[in-house]
């Protein structure tokens, strides 16, 4: 433990810096669908219908989440509007949060070079960046436990720190809000493991069990009864099916295959995340388990353990697990970078000359290997997915990987020489560089992964009484983002577009007062792969069957229907054509994996597009 300096000029420019990167870019790339598209649309329906109590998606109840992240988006679209911008802010924010947590926690237990190491680090530490970028929750979560660990180390050298008591359960109680009940399962190990390690019981009255649980139950009764009132059912849904159902890996609907991964996988995506900093692993284990054991300052054992549990817990919780997905782990990272961050600032007082020279090794060859890519890239371009602009990510490849490699070329040479800071900046700035490259990849992608090129491209060429139908697919974030992006910067009222007719017509849906907003039909009997949610209440307004869609589909009115983008591969059971309407012709529009087609009605005014 060092004693802690008050803030100065260097540490307000270093974490502003770290903000501009979390923001930089993350308005610049369309919703990738079904995860973003499905949180952005929710975020913005509590806005147009002013209930932050039932979350909807196209129109319809949404309960498979609990609602902090939804809550965080609406707040921000109030605020700045409905913007891709608007949507990622709160997430990046979050994450930036949680580069401050970690400066705070590393400042208290190593020192000022710490702390701004562990902002150098974790800002460009490649999963963090990703999912800064990407509308998941597990920033969000990673950073809340984050802070229910920090406070929880704080409030147990200060055990009647009112302040520290309520910042650990309430940390708590957001987590629940953002994920459910694994947040206190994760919190749960992490006091188990410290007062068995420690063989002191007290612990668990130093951190008030009994009140704090009155004050997480304070914090999610409120929405939890409420929503319950609202959609009876919805408690035994969430406890079952999104939670004890998805462990076993039997929830409906399934998720993704693409997002699975086998147990060895689960490892290897967790050190990818992990980059650059995953490449000093022996070294951190072993300065960490020296650090343990050697102190004599219990306080400072504390944090160590405190660190090593969470940075280890997100990852063998899961490991076993059949149901495990790729971002399962980003919860580990900010903990497991704050030791980085430690090792490395102790690095010229406690080196060990023959762990170094394998890291220097690792570091030169890591660097050669990124720049020999540029030697074997005709062969790497077959595993790019099929795309439009295949051409500039081959050149996002090639720009990439040479100053990645010259990064790693740098770091290990200077290491050599014991420049650590040189080796320390050549890291990061190679991988912000990197980070940078991944926003421009996410833009290129957006004609695979998202819906606004489709619907841009499209609106022009149709009046407002046209009917979007979409196939479906396992998840409805999908039809999220076209409906996202039909209804993104309107304000349609009720009054000047039908009058005063009471009754909308299908496609139309009320939000509060005379808002109405538009909604886009999924087919309910599309196919084994796609079969709606299952929600408690009522069949969702969105579902249409092939009949329904048939008489849509010779009627004047103008309908346009949307492939499932999502279909599983080579599948001979679901081909492309599997729920065309009769008479669908050739498809007006085809973006990506996406087709769309139109009635006679919608091709007598469809302009041509070239």
């Amino acid at each position: 433990m060092v004693k802690v300096k008050n803030l100065n000029w260097v540490d307000l420019s270093i974490l502003l810096v770290a903000l501009i990167m979390m923001i930089f870019g993350i308005g610049n790339y369309g919703l990738y669908e079904p995860h973003e598209s499905h949180f952005a649309m929710v975020g913005y329906e509590m806005v147009l219908r002013r209930d932050v109590v039932s979350p909807t998606l196209n129109g319809a109840p949404y309960l498979n989440k609990p609602p902090l992240l939804y809550w965080l988006i609406a707040a921000s679209i109030y605020i700045f509007g409905n913007s891709e911008f608007a949507v990622r802010l709160p997430l990046a924010i979050a994450g930036w949060l949680g580069i401050a947590i970690a400066f705070c926690w590393t400042r208290q237990l190593w020192g000022v070079k710490a702390s701004r190491i562990a902002v150098l680090m974790l800002s460009v530490t490649f999963g963090w960046f990703i999912f800064t970028r990407q509308l998941l929750i597990e920033v969000l979560l990673a950073t809340l436990l984050l802070a229910s660990n920090y406070f929880l180390w704080r409030l147990l050298s200060q055990p009647h720190s009112r302040f520290y008591f309520f910042a650990v359960y309430l940390s708590l109680g957001l987590s629940v809000l953002a994920k459910g009940p694994i947040g206190i399962i994760f919190l749960l190990f992490n006091w188990f493991i410290l007062s068995s390690a420690e063989q002191s019981w007290q612990l668990w009255q130093k951190i008030k069990l009994g009140r704090g649980i009155l004050v997480v139950l304070a914090v999610i009764l409120p929405w939890f009864i409420a929503v319950e009132r609202a959609n009876p059912g919805f408690i035994y849904y969430f406890i079952f099916n999104e939670h004890i159902n998805r462990l076993l890996d039997i929830r409906f609907p399934p998720d993704y295959e693409v997002s699975k991964i086998s147990a060895i996988g689960y490892l290897g995506i967790t050190a990818v995340w992990c980059l650059p900093w995953i490449a000093c692993l022996p070294q951190v284990i072993s300065f960490t388990w020296r650090d343990w054991q050697d102190s004599k300052d219990k306080h400072y054992k504390q944090g160590i353990l405190l660190l090593a549990i969470a940075a280890i817990i997100p990852i063998i919780f899961f490991l076993p697990l059949s149901s495990r997905l790729i971002y399962y782990s980003i919860p580990a990272i900010p903990s497991y970078v704050i030791l980085c961050a430690g090792w490395w600032s102790q690095l010229k007082q406690n080196s060990n000359k023959k762990s170094l020279i394998i890291l220097e090794i690792v570091f030169i060859a890591l660097g050669m290997c990124l720049i020999g890519i540029i030697f074997f890239f005709p062969n790497l371009l077959r595993f790019l997915s099929p795309i439009e602009n295949r051409i500039d990510i081959s050149r996002l490849i090639v720009v990439t990987s040479i100053p990645l490699g010259l990064a790693w070329l740098i770091a290990g040479m200077a290491m050599l020489r014991e420049r650590l800071r040189l080796s320390l900046i050549s890291l990061s700035i190679g991988f912000a560089l990197t980070c940078a490259s991944s926003s421009t990849a996410f833009t290129l992608y957006q004609y695979v992964h998202s819906s606004k090129i489709l619907v841009q491209t499209a609106s022009p060429c149709l009046n407002i009484n046209t009917l979007w139908v979409f196939e479906g697919s396992r998840q409805i974030g999908t039809a999220g983002g076209i409906s996202y992006y039909l209804n993104q910067g309107k304000n349609y009222s009720r009054p000047k577009i039908f009058g005063v007719i009471t009754s909308l017509p299908t496609g139309w849906v009320r939000g509060r007062q005379d808002l109405i907003y538009r909604q886009v039909m999924i087919l309910a009997d599309g196919g084994r792969n796609r079969l709606p949610p299952n929600f408690p209440g009522s069949p969702p307004s969105y579902l249409i069957s092939k009949q329904q869609l048939h008489k849509y589909w010779n009627s004047d009115r103008p309908v346009v229907f949307v492939t499932d983008f999502l279909r599983q591969p080579n599948d001979p059971k679901d081909p492309p054509d599997l729920n065309l309407p009769e008479d669908a012709g050739k498809p007006l529009l085809a973006i990506g994996q996406r087709r769309m087609y139109g009635n006679h009605a919608t091709r007598k005014f469809w302009c041509s597009i070239d």
